[in-house]
């Protein structure tokens, strides 16, 4: 297990979190969005949605949480929005490792800080939204014990919509177990 610093995400983070995001959909998306988006459209699109998120006021409960290695490079992030759903509960609603530290155990790393974060006192379930076309992350996802509950098509993103699956989490305390 690759040994990481988890810190809150705060709002001097969103040029490293947009980057790592971009250099992420640039991995795992390669082949299920467009060549234009990953290579030319990406990183503007992520800074504003990091810069929005990071440095405006607050109008939905939210929390993010970083992940550094020794040197204090970003190398992981999630963030999760608070009661988003009246049946599903709060949606994670980015989890990304740098596509060269992927395996190194960061993801569950940063799952398992989601739920602690949350705490004991959390009753609701928690969840996130994986494309049906990304099999290395259904598969990290199945191995952390989440129910594939619901199939649909993903909002538009990136010039297409694709097939995507609500993974759930029905008790957030079993990702301490993972």
């Amino acid at each position: 297990m690759t040994a990481v610093r988890l810190r809150s995400m705060e709002a001097g983070d969103a040029q490293a979190v947009a980057d790592l995001h971009a250099a992420s959909w640039r991995s795992a998306y390669r082949g299920m969005l467009t060549d234009e988006f990953l290579d030319h459209g990406v990183v503007a699109d992520r800074q504003a949605v990091w810069t929005e998120r990071l440095t405006e006021p607050v109008t939905t409960p939210a929390f993010g949480i970083v992940a550094e290695d020794a040197d204090g490079q970003l190398i992981g992030f999630t963030y999760v929005l608070l009661n988003h759903d009246s049946t599903w509960g709060s949606l994670i609603d980015n989890l990304h490792v740098h596509p060269a530290a992927k395996g190194g155990g960061i993801g569950r790393q940063l799952l398992q800080a989601v739920a602690r974060e949350l705490g004991p006192a959390h009753s609701e379930p928690v969840f996130l939204w994986v494309l049906d076309a990304n099999e290395p992350a259904k598969r990290f996802y199945a191995r952390m014990g989440a129910e594939f509950a619901e199939y649909g098509m993903a909002p538009p993103f990136g010039g297409v919509s694709l097939p995507e699956w609500r993974c759930v989490w029905r008790d957030a305390s079993v990702l301490l177990h993972a």
